[in-house]
């Protein structure tokens, strides 16, 4: 690298890294004929090809005038109205929705509004690399509150937070994953969401809500958002900003989603995507949007969930097959997650180096924990990507590596 360049770097571009899942997307594609289970991809047989381009084609000859113009940052009102239909609000104002490009998007511009650099933010662990990167991005500190089956511990929260509010530490917000969290596949039941969200009404700090997998239940009944539940049980819609995105449930190349919170929150969240992005896709937001409006949504995500759920069934059908007694994993309800831990003292990432030789991937435990308090005997496994057959096959492929 030129120094003469680098020496012009900021002190966050000289200090940030590669992702390391985007970094191992890319080494599996030159391995030919590689299981990779490493990336969140969704299969592209569920992308909704013919009926996307279908709506493209219509939307550009019918509302090009306006789909090919400069939008407004905080998104397209017919995309939003749409939302709104899906989501089943229609009580919610325009001011309480944005459109991001992404979710990920949405959760920058969360953090740019409320992180100074050294702000603490309290996350699951294991953590979704692709939001804490963004986070620390913003100069947040990460400090993780252990998981138990339902997700977040309370009572860890709770004590968590009393610790670093004594020392004066700020707090600025709770992030979760509620639905299907990635890296584990795990779901907080309804008791549990409504712990999380007293504790958080208690110490007066907002929480962040991923929801990027909720569509994909394959089992049991759907549980109501923490967004929902601090409006209707708690009465106060300024507790929880929920974002939410299209990418697993019409494509991750659309890049596109949303933000939903109080107007307090978006409106400066707002004047960072002016800053930004300027404003999400134009015509994308509005194919979206006919896409919503003409009925077609809901049955694309029963297609996904017929076309996911026999592939969840098949790699835990294959864990249970193929695995030594020493290696136990997550049940996921639904997502693309499972999460295996190895009780042994063996190392994800050595074991990784070795199954890339046999042609299988995943991305190690390691990847998904605060830098310094990493578990190396962990990994996790995507299972919406590969074929039945191929899940069976990679998943063999690991389990004699560990034999």
């Amino acid at each position: 690298m030129d120094k003469s360049v680098k020496r012009l770097y900021s002190k966050a571009t000289a200090s940030m890294k590669h992702s390391f899942i985007r970094q191992i997307l890319k080494v599996t594609k030159t391995i030919p004929g590689i299981i990779s289970f490493a990336g969140g991809l969704p299969s592209p047989d569920s992308f909704p090809k013919e009926q996307l381009a279908s709506l493209f084609s219509r939307v550009i000859l019918n509302e090009g005038d306006d789909s090919l113009q400069y939008g407004t940052s905080d998104g397209d009102k017919t995309l939003k109205k749409a939302i709104k239909l899906f989501e089943e609000v229609p009580f919610l104002g325009n001011d309480e929705i944005m459109i991001t490009v992404g979710s990920t998007n949405g959760i920058y511009y969360f953090t740019r509004t409320l992180i100074d650099p050294g702000d603490i933010i309290i996350c699951e662990v294991p953590a979704f690399p692709g939001s804490v990167a963004a986070m620390e991005a913003c100069g947040a500190k990460l400090v993780g509150v252990a998981m138990d089956r339902q997700g977040m511990i309370p009572t860890l929260l709770r004590s968590t937070l009393k610790t670093l509010l004594s020392k004066k530490q700020p707090v600025k917000f709770i992030y979760v994953i509620p639905e299907f969290q990635n890296p584990t596949g795990k779901t907080m039941g309804l008791a549990r969401r409504r712990a999380i969200i007293r504790i958080a009404e208690e110490f007066n700090i907002p929480i962040l809500e991923d929801q990027p997998y909720r569509e994909l239940r394959y089992h049991g009944k759907r549980i109501i958002t923490m967004w929902e539940i601090a409006r209707t049980e708690f009465n106060d819609p300024k507790l929880v900003t929920i974002a939410k995105s299209f990418s697993k449930i019409l494509g991750p190349g659309l890049r596109l989603g949303f933000s939903s919170g109080p107007p307090d929150i978006l409106i400066p969240m707002i004047k960072w995507a002016q800053k930004v992005t300027v404003s999400p896709d134009c015509a994308t937001q509005r194919v979206a949007a006919r896409f919503i409006q003409e009925g077609h949504l809901t049955q694309h995500i029963q297609r996904i969930i017929d076309l996911y759920r026999p592939r969840r069934d098949a790699m835990l059908k294959a864990l249970e097959t193929y695995m030594p007694d020493y290696v136990s994993w997550t049940q996921p309800k639904g997502g693309m997650f499972v999460w295996v831990t190895i009780n042994k003292p063996i190392n994800t990432d050595t074991l990784l180096e070795r199954a890339l030789k046999r042609k299988v991937a995943f991305i190690p435990g390691s990847k998904f924990y605060p830098e310094g308090r990493e578990q190396c005997n962990e990994f996790r496994l995507n299972f919406s990507y590969a074929s039945e057959e191929q899940i069976f096959d990679g998943i063999q492929r690991i389990s004699r590596l560990l034999a």
